[in-house]
């Protein structure tokens, strides 16, 4: 016998729904970006903003929608360009843009703004101002993985040689990137040192230490990688730990050509 379904929500019950979700994401964004340059976690400032996206284009709010992709790309590319005055200066004007937001909810409920016209706020100022900022920004002030579709000096750490050779197997033949290989924690400093590399992939899971250890090994002498993990064992506890430790991106094993283009062009 058929199971009753629940009726649909009326339109008004789920704009709601979508009030309250906008101003608790606001709000843990707002916070977020009010930890500063150095405390403030980009990505899920990234990430409040790409759901708001989404549910701004689901209720048909256009303004709402384009100032949190805009947001949202920002604090993406904030994540990737490296401290100092050019990031303290973007990190300013995107947090006062949030903030205008947050003001603007407070002071018209957000139920009234979804039936009226793009409220009055600096916000395209504020987001005109950023762009550019961004775009007088050198190379010099980007992080490697910031740097485009320029080739990259690439760094392997696994144990296994089977899954090193794989990589570099799999890897576009006309990418131009050079590939480097090390095998534990020791060789991949010494090998880092030499080359200097844009990105390393660090396998999770070695004998003497793992990936997450080695990347804290490469910043403590001063080398500053884009570093994404290499890993069969997709766990969110893992997962979370590489987040907290500045991970870039997660390539799965076992690697294939596509993986490591959709990886390399995720995370630069």
């Amino acid at each position: 016998m058929p199971q009753p379904q629940d009726p649909p929500l009326s339109r008004e019950a789920l704009l709601d729904v979508f009030c309250k979700e906008t101003r608790e994401r606001l709000a843990r964004a707002l916070a977020s970006l009010e930890q500063g340059p150095e405390g403030c976690d980009y990505d899920q400032v990234h990430q409040e903003f790409d759901s708001l996206h989404g549910g701004a284009r689901a209720v048909d709010l256009p303004w709402l929608e384009h100032y949190s992709r805009v947001v949202a790309g920002y604090a993406r590319l904030l994540r990737h360009l490296k401290r100092g005055g050019q990031h303290e200066e973007t990190h300013a004007l995107l947090t006062q843009a949030v903030t205008a937001l947050v003001e603007q909810c407070r002071k018209t409920p957000l139920i009234e703004l979804l039936a009226g016209d793009q409220p009055e706020m600096p916000m395209r100022e504020m987001l005109n101002s950023m762009q550019t900022l961004m775009q007088r920004a050198s190379l010099d002030e980007l992080s490697p993985c910031a740097l485009g579709e320029r080739p990259l000096v690439l760094l392997v750490v696994d144990d296994s040689s089977t899954s090193r050779l794989l990589f570099r197997i799999h890897m576009p033949a006309d990418s131009g990137h050079v590939v480097h290989e090390a095998e534990d924690a020791e060789s991949a400093l010494r090998v880092a040192r030499e080359v200097r590399p844009d990105v390393v992939f660090l396998d999770y899971n070695m004998p003497d230490c793992n990936g997450v250890e080695i990347a804290r090994k490469l910043r403590a002498v001063g080398l500053d990688p884009c570093c994404i993990l290499l890993t069969a064992n997709v766990q969110q506890a893992i997962l979370d730990e590489a987040r907290a430790a500045g991970f870039a991106g997660v390539l799965e094993k076992p690697v294939s050509r596509d993986k490591i283009a959709t990886v390399l062009r995720t995370a630069t």
